[in-house]
């Protein structure tokens, strides 16, 4: 019986195994993603799952780490604001980095301690100038994403003038009791198949 189900099993882990290689390859996202040569796209460069591209805008103090800020008015905490001069108003500072600051391209680094008191991340990237829009976009992380890369393209205006990084908090998940009944369910189910096996054996 157990060189039946043995095959079967391999060609399970198998199976499972070669898409979680298979995406193992870096994934650029735009955002807008308008397709319009009269617009400015930027893109965020994460491995091996893509951000989402959550808002973008055309007023670069949209994005200005304040109690304005659209995004912490969405209910976001801003968490800290990369720019060219260090900022010591955010106490968070050494959790996030970018490279890029004035160019059109860059990279990011976001300390592991943020996915511990946040469930959620996002990097707003705002633009310096230029006639083309959106002048701000936001990506959010997918889930314990510490670096990646972003660009800006056509370049214009003065490159990235600054960086937002966005949190929502982590908070406990408590089981709903549908689920612990399942859970119960299963557990009572397999009690009995196994004190049934041992009363056949006996």
């Amino acid at each position: 019986m157990r060189q039946t189900w043995f095959p079967i099993a391999l060609l399970a882990v198998v199976v499972g195994i070669i898409p979680s290689v298979a995406e193992s390859a870096p994934v650029s996202v735009l955002c807008p993603d308008t397709s319009s040569t009269t617009d400015r796209e930027f893109t965020l460069t994460t491995d091996p799952i893509g951000a989402t591209c959550l808002l973008s805008g055309n007023d670069a103090n949209d994005l200005n780490a304040n109690s304005s800020d659209v995004m912490f008015l969405a209910g976001w905490t801003i968490i800290d604001k990369d720019q060219a001069d260090p900022d010591a108003v955010f106490p968070n500072d050494a959790w996030f980095s970018v490279t890029g600051i004035g160019a059109t391209s860059g990279s990011f680094i976001i300390d592991p301690t943020a996915w511990s008191s946040f469930g959620r991340l996002a990097i707003g990237l705002v633009v310096g100038g230029g006639t083309l829009d959106p002048k701000y976009v936001v990506f959010e992380l997918p889930f314990n994403e510490t670096t990646g890369t972003w660009s800006d393209q056509p370049p214009q205006g003065g490159g990235l003038s600054h960086t937002v990084l966005y949190g929502i908090p982590a908070t406990s998940q408590v089981p709903e009791p549908a689920s612990l009944l399942l859970l119960g369910s299963g557990l009572f189910g397999a009690v009995k198949v196994r004190s049934r096996r041992k009363s056949t054996q006996a």
